[in-house]
């Protein structure tokens, strides 16, 4: 690659934020050819101004792009590779512009944003159609990282509104100012998207040879077995809506980012940890494509694992990491009770690289539950 660049630009700017924004504008205006993951990977992510009498901001696939509703739009923003980042930026931004995808509805009724002061109350008539579409030019402004010539223009007008004596108008542009400037500055951060660290090769023997050991001894493995594909699951849920399982994956004892599902519940809608689970691994007994697991783990103690075990057909082992402290359970059949399940729970030595390996699968779990859960309330929040 270096071999064919003729000459190389770089630009320093003031912010994670602007560096994102401007990542995104000049991959749209050029082209490049190494960025083809940007350029041509279908999941990629872009921001989507609507061409209506109060624009609404969406996130659309690049593979919904093509569909009839966005065919018409006032501007599009990406490719973002990470969806993540740019929800974080939307959170961060959303103070700022007060947008509403609520607008265009008949009811006239205040949407959930209006309430928190998230929405300038164009669902409920609270702002003219000529200042709602200010406020988008400057979000587009914003967007495509202009941010100096965005701030002289609310600057300006800030101005010109203290000399009409409007002085209500005039301290929101104030607000304005200052929330930009914030934004953009160094010191200010966007959140990253956590990836799990792996343990050497030798740790990671160790903690499954030690892992095998602990399983034999109770009958619930083999003594030659081997976990080459290790699954882990956590459910992540407000208040029974939304609800989603995680599926993460250990390859060796290592992370494997490519084998990651996640469940949307349908079947509940109160919070039901025990349902939830069932229902997501009855659906995984469904996939055989993805890969037979050697070994499932649940975030909980007995309870959970009890339940994934009544409904599990698989020959496949199921354990548990309860908290408080960490601690490990197993179930597996009782002899002489024909279906009877038994658990067990075992404490495992601190800082062993087994119960390290454990916690790092159950946190992953975790983070990847709660981060779909995250997104798709922010979505149905934003129909």
């Amino acid at each position: 690659m270096t071999e064919l660049a003729r000459r190389v630009e770089h630009q320093v700017l003031d912010s994670e934020i602007e560096a994102l924004l401007i990542e995104a504008e000049l991959i749209k205006a050029h082209q490049p050819y190494f960025n083809s993951r940007l350029k041509d990977d279908k999941s990629n992510i872009y921001l989507l101004i609507s061409k209506e009498k109060f624009p609404k901001i969406l996130r659309v696939r690049k593979t919904d792009l093509s569909k009839k509703k966005y065919q018409e739009k006032l501007a599009l923003f990406g490719p973002f590779a990470s969806s993540y980042r740019l929800n974080e930026l939307l959170k961060i931004i959303r103070p700022i512009f007060r947008w509403c995808n609520q607008a265009n509805q008949k009811q006239n009724k205040a949407c959930l944003y209006h309430h928190i002061d998230l929405c300038s109350g164009a669902c409920c008539q609270k702002i003219s159609e000529e200042e709602y579409q200010k406020d988008i030019q400057q979000l587009i402004i914003f967007l495509k990282g202009q941010k100096k010539d965005l701030l002289k223009e609310l600057e300006k007008e800030m101005l010109a509104l203290a000399k009409e004596e409007a002085f209500e108008k005039a301290q929101l542009n104030k607000n304005k100012l200052a929330l930009i400037k914030e934004i953009t500055s160094n010191k200010y951060k966007l959140k990253s998207d956590l990836i799990l660290p792996n343990f050497s090769q030798e740790e990671n023997k160790e903690a499954l040879i030690h892992l095998r050991k602990i399983l034999h001894q109770d009958g619930v493995v083999g003594q030659n077995q081997e976990f080459k594909r290790i699954e882990g699951y956590d459910v992540s849920n407000t208040m029974g809506q939304n609800a989603t399982v995680s599926m993460v994956v250990l390859t060796n004892g290592e992370a494997d980012q490519s084998q990651y599902k996640f469940f949307k519940i349908r079947t509940l809608n109160t919070p039901n940890d025990y349902q939830m689970l069932q229902e997501a691994l009855k659906r995984r007994q469904n996939h055989p494509e993805w890969g037979e697991p050697d070994l499932v783990m649940m975030d909980g103690g007995k309870g959970q694992v009890r339940a994934v075990a009544k409904i599990w057909q698989s020959q496949t082992p199921v354990i548990g990491l309860v908290k408080n402290p960490d601690r490990l359970v197993i179930c597996f059949k009782n002899k002489e009770k024909k279906d009877a399940l038994e658990t067990k729970i075992i404490q495992l030595q601190e800082n062993h690289p087994t119960l390290k390996m454990l916690q790092r699968l159950r946190d992953e779990a975790h983070r990847f539950a709660k981060k779909q859960h995250t997104r798709l309330r922010e979505k149905n929040l934003l129909k």
